[in-house]
């Protein structure tokens, strides 16, 4: 059911505003975010709907396809329940001079949640999109994104970087997005023609703020005061030797190589080189599987089917602890690369691809 279609039901009325965010993939360069790195994220087609209005009783009153339907006073404390997110939108909104005295909203999404795609990120930008036409407040896409990771940060309770939010806000379907998280710059590229990239659900979900993510972000810090640097994007591979502690050290080593291999991507995007492209995912992976320990049995299946099935590469993406897969491959052998990884894993399945 269409967000629209559940607010008549719910409200039996019309909405004032419906609007939409999508889900994103992260091609490379995974857990550089909240280093200050660089990411190169794309939007696939699957998106979170909300329909909302504006209430006077100081309430906000929610139903969502997935979640079922929830109510709480305007300003009341977190529960661990998805209207935190909508708490935060309402707060931060009212903090830019928004007129906010209760909300009536639904919620449809075709997202996967706890995927590694993004639903998150895509929930904040759509309600957020939606307050600001309600309130007549207008915002700059970057102003937007910022608000949602301090939703995440301040409601929701996970540390996330900037990445997410961006890509939400400011791409466009079929462009692939490289953003500088240390000043916000981005540049638009061209996905490859002629390939393929596969989203594949491992079969396992994971939700961040229960997990490892707060804490690899933490160790990611610890490695920066060692250094004395504000953050890993000013430090080089060699610099990391002066880590004595090992662990920390190699949370580093990946957040310093995978930094590296988003910059090399692009310029493969660029020329045109998939193979190259491919092989910078499989070592993407393996860094996350060995350095920063966020990959899991599932995941690690699915990349090693995809690789003997001929792909060009495949690497977890998202947070990890379980989500979805990433796959580059021809588009002429995506069907039967596809086929063949759901025969492997079958707990597995097929969520979309990225086509040029």
């Amino acid at each position: 059911m269409k967000s629209i279609e559940l607010f008549r039901q719910t409200f039996d009325t019309e909405p004032q505003i419906t609007t939409q965010a999508h889900g994103r993939v992260n091609l490379i360069g995974e857990h550089t975010d909240y280093n200050n790195g660089f990411v190169l994220p794309t939007l696939i087609p699957q998106s979170i709907n909300v329909s909302l209005s504006l209430r006077e009783d100081n309430k906000i009153v929610g139903n969502s396809t997935e979640f079922g339907k929830l109510e709480c006073p305007l300003g009341s404390p977190t529960d661990g329940t998805w209207l935190d997110f909508i708490r935060g939108a309402s707060y931060y909104i009212k903090q830019e001079g928004g007129a906010v005295s209760g909300v009536s909203l639904t919620v449809s999404s075709t997202v996967p949640t706890g995927s590694g795609l993004s639903s998150s990120a895509a929930l904040e930008v759509a309600v957020l999109r939606a307050l600001l036409s309600v309130t007549n407040i207008s915002l700059q896409k970057s102003q937007i994104a910022l608000i949602g990771q301090q939703i995440e940060h301040q409601f929701v309770g996970t540390q996330c970087g900037i990445m997410d939010q961006m890509v939400s806000a400011n791409a466009q379907l079929g462009e692939v997005l490289f953003l500088d998280c240390d000043n916000l710059e981005t540049k638009i590229i061209q996905t490859f023609p002629n390939h393929h990239f596969l989203i594949i659900h491992s079969g396992s979900t994971r939700k961040l703020s229960q997990g490892k993510y707060n804490e690899r972000k933490s160790e990611t810090e610890k490695a920066s005061e060692l250094l004395g640097v504000s953050s890993l994007r000013q430090v080089s591979l060699d610099q990391l030797q002066n880590i004595e502690n090992s662990l920390i050290q190699r949370r580093a080593k990946h957040i310093v190589s995978e930094n590296i291999r988003v910059k090399q991507a692009v310029q493969y995007l660029e020329s045109n080189d998939a193979t190259a492209f491919g092989s910078l995912m499989n070592e993407s992976h393996e860094s996350m599987k060995n350095d920063y320990e966020i990959s899991s049995e599932e995941l690690n299946q699915v990349v090693q089917a995809a690789i003997r099935a001929g792909a060009l590469g495949a690497r977890l993406t998202g947070a990890g602890f379980g989500g979805c897969v990433v796959v580059l491959c021809s588009q002429d052998e995506s069907q039967r690369i596809s086929q063949s990884i759901l025969n492997d894993c079958p707990n597995a399945y097929w969520v979309t691809s990225i086509t040029a």
